[in-house]
C-alpha cells in the first residue's frame, strides 16, 4: 500500500469520538444524532441555500448572474482560512505525534500530503453541506429566470458537484503555504503563540477589506452591499477575486455553461494543490526541525518565587480546570474566548440594523411598552441565553479535555462529587459573565430599565445551568478521549453537537409554549414574567436531582 494511504488511514481513525453500538446509548446517541442533523445542520443548510436563492434572483434580475454566489463563496473561504489557520499549525507542526511521524521510513512530503488531505476531509465536512445547499439556491433561482434548459445544463451540474469537493481545498492550500513560509521565516522565534496569531491577522484584514468596501455606500447594510455587487463595484469583491482565483471560474461554468472555465478550475485547483505539496518537500522537514526546537525550549522555574501555599480541594481542582482552559490554544480560543462573539455581535446587529425602518419600528414598540415587543424580545433573550451556552463546549468536553489520561479522575484524591461541581462552577464562572455583558450590550440600544436587566439575567443564567448539567451528562456518559490533539478533541466530541441541539430543541419548545399560553390562551405579559423563571427553575431542579445522580454513575463507569 501506497505510504501516503496508509498514514492517511491511521489519521481517519482520529477523525471522529466512537459511537456506541449497543444498547441504550446507542439508542440514544441515535436520536440526540437525529435531532442535531434536524434542529442544526438542516436549518443552517436552508438559510444558506435561501440567501443564496434570493442573492442570486437579485443580480439575475440586474443583469449579473454570478457576483451574488461568487461573494457568498469568498466569504465562506475567508472564513474557512481563519478557522483553519491554527487547526494547519497544530496538524502539521505541533500535533503530539510529530517525534513518532517523522522517524518512520517516508518522505517529508509523503507526510504532509496525508495530513494535508487528513487535515482536507476532518474540516471541510460541513463546507460540503452549506456548498450544497448554495448551489440548490442558486439552481433555482437561475430555473425561475431562465427555465430549465440551459439552467440545468451537464456542464453546469458537473461544475457545481466539482465546486461542493474541490472549493475548500484553496483555502487549505494558502494555510499550508502560510504555515510553511512563516516557520522557514521565524526560526528564531522563542514562542509558539507568533504562529498562531496569524489567524487573528487574517481576520483582521478580511474584516477590514469588508468594511473598507464600503467606503462610498454611507452605511454598512445588506441593501447597499447588493448594490455594490450588482455594478459590480465592491473592494471586497475584487481582492477575494484576486485571492480565492479559482470561484469566479466555477461560477461562470455554472451560469453560463462554459467547459472552459470548468477546465480551467480543475486545473488551477490541481495546480495549487500540487505547488503546495512540492513545496512541501522542501519547506516541511525543516519546519519539523524548528517546531522541536521550539519544544524544546522550557522556561527555567525559580521554585522560590512559586509561592506555594496549601488550599482546599475545591479552590485547587478549579484553579487546576481553570488554567487549562486558559492556557491551551484551543481551549481557550473556542471554549472562552468564543463567547465574547455574543456581546460584539449583539452591537453590530443593532448598528447594522440603525437605518431599517421595519426594525427601528420594532424597536420603538418595544420602548413604547407594546406587550407583543416585549414578549418577543424576552423570547429571543432565551434562545440566545440557550445557544451561547451550549455553544462553548466547556460543559460538553469537561471530560473529553482529560484524554488519555481520563483515569486521573478514578485516582486523583477529589471525590467524584467534587469534581463534577468543579467541572459545573469552571463552566458557569466563565460562560455567565459574558452572556450579562451580552444583557448590558442590549440594555444599551433598548434603554430597558436596571430591573429588566436583571430579569434577563436571571433568566439567562437559568438556561447556562440548564446546559451545564446536560452537557456534563452527555460527556460523561461517552467521552472522547483518543484524540491526538486538543484541536480534535474539540473538532471530533460530538456531544457538543448533541448538546447544541438538545438546547435548541428545548428553547424552541418553551418559547412556543410561552408564545401559545400568551397568543392562545391570553395568558397576562406579567403572567409570563412570573411563571418562566419558575417553569425554568423546575427544570433547572429536576435536572440537577436526576443528572448529579447519573453524572456520578457515569463516571463510575468510566473504569
Amino acid at each position: 500500500m501506497n505510504p501516503i494511504r496508509r498514514i492517511f488511514n491511521v489519521y481517519r481513525k482520529n477523525f471522529e469520538m466512537p459511537m456506541p453500538e449497543e444498547g441504550v446509548k446507542m439508542s440514544v446517541y441515535t436520536s440526540l444524532g437525529i435531532i442535531a442533523v434536524v434542529c442544526i445542520m438542516l436549518p443552517c443548510c436552508l438559510i444558506m441555500g435561501y440567501l443564496s436563492y434570493v442573492m442570486t434572483l437579485a443580480m439575475m434580475v440586474e443583469g449579473n448572474r454570478v457576483n451574488g454566489l461568487i461573494s457568498e463563496m469568498h466569504i465562506l473561504s475567508a472564513f474557512a482560512m481563519v478557522l483553519g489557520m491554527p487547526v494547519v499549525f497544530n496538524v502539521l507542526f505541533f500535533s503530539s505525534d510529530r517525534e513518532h511521524m517523522v522517524t518512520l521510513p517516508v518522505k517529508s512530503w509523503q507526510l504532509l500530503t496525508a495530513k494535508f488531505f487528513h487535515t482536507f476531509m476532518a474540516e471541510s465536512v460541513m463546507e460540503f453541506l452549506i456548498f450544497i445547499s448554495m448551489f440548490i439556491g442558486f439552481f433555482i433561482a437561475a430555473v425561475t429566470e431562465s427555465g430549465p434548459w440551459p439552467a440545468l445544463h451537464p456542464v453546469s451540474i458537473i461544475a457545481a458537484v466539482s465546486g461542493i469537493v474541490l472549493t475548500p481545498m484553496l483555502p487549505l492550500v494558502y494555510c499550508c503555504l502560510i504555515s510553511l513560509i512563516l516557520m522557514a521565516a521565524l526560526k528564531r522565534v522563542r514562542s509558539i503563540k507568533t504562529f498562531y496569531h496569524s489567524s487573528t491577522v487574517l481576520m483582521f484584514i478580511f474584516v477590514v477589506l469588508f468594511i473598507y468596501s464600503f467606503r462610498d455606500m454611507g452605511t454598512i447594510s445588506f441593501d447597499n452591499y447588493i448594490d455594490s455587487l450588482v455594478a459590480d463595484n465592491n473592494f471586497f469583491l475584487r481582492i477575494c477575486n484576486t485571492v480565492f482565483f479559482t470561484t469566479p471560474m466555477l461560477c461562470k461554468a455554472m451560469a453560463w455553461q462554459s467547459l472552459p472555465q470548468l477546465l480551467l478550475y480543475l486545473l488551477s485547483t490541481a495546480a495549487a494543490t500540487a505547488m503546495i505539496l512540492l513545496l512541501g518537500a522542501w519547506l516541511y522537514q525543516p519546519g519539523l526541525y524548528t517546531a522541536a526546537a521550539l519544544g524544546s525550549r522550557k522556561k527555567k522555574v525559580d521554585k522560590n518565587k512559586l509561592n506555594l501555599k496549601s488550599t482546599n480541594v475545591f479552590k485547587s481542582y478549579f484553579l487546576k480546570e481553570l488554567r487549562v482552559l486558559t492556557r491551551t490554544r484551543a481551549y481557550s480560543a473556542n471554549c472562552v474566548y468564543v463567547n465574547a462573539i455574543w456581546p460584539i455581535g449583539i452591537a453590530v446587529i443593532f448598528f447594522i440594523t440603525r437605518d431599517n425602518e421595519s426594525v427601528q419600528q420594532f424597536l420603538g414598540y418595544y420602548r413604547e411598552g407594546y406587550e407583543r415587543a416585549s414578549l418577543l424580545i424576552l423570547l429571543a433573550v432565551i434562545f440566545m441565553a440557550f445557544v451561547a451556552s451550549a455553544m462553548n463546549s466547556l460543559s460538553s468536553t469537561a471530560f473529553t479535555r482529560e484524554g488519555s489520561h481520563v483515569d486521573i479522575i478514578k485516582y486523583i484524591p477529589v471525590d467524584y462529587k467534587t469534581q463534577m461541581y468543579v467541572k459545573a462552577a469552571v463552566s458557569i464562572s466563565l460562560t455567565a459573565p459574558f452572556l450579562i455583558l451580552s444583557v448590558i450590550t442590549a440594555a444599551f440600544f433598548l434603554n430597558f430599565s436596571l430591573l429588566t436587566g436583571l430579569y434577563y439575567s436571571l433568566i439567562a443564567i437559568e438556561a447556562l445551568l440548564i446546559s451545564v448539567v446536560i452537557g456534563l451528562a452527555l460527556d460523561s456518559a461517552s467521552p472522547y478521549t483518543l484524540w491526538d490533539d486538543e484541536y480534535s478533541a474539540l473538532r471530533g466530541n460530538l456531544n457538543s453537537f448533541f448538546n447544541m441541539a438538545v438546547m435548541m430543541v428545548m428553547s424552541l419548545l418553551i418559547c412556543g409554549l410561552f408564545f401559545l399560553l400568551y397568543e392562545l390562551a391570553h395568558l397576562p405579559l406579567i403572567a409570563v414574567y412570573i411563571s418562566l423563571p419558575v417553569f425554568l427553575g423546575i427544570i433547572i431542579a429536576a435536572a440537577f436531582i436526576f443528572g448529579r445522580r447519573r453524572i456520578i454513575a457515569n463516571m463510575e463507569e468510566l473504569f
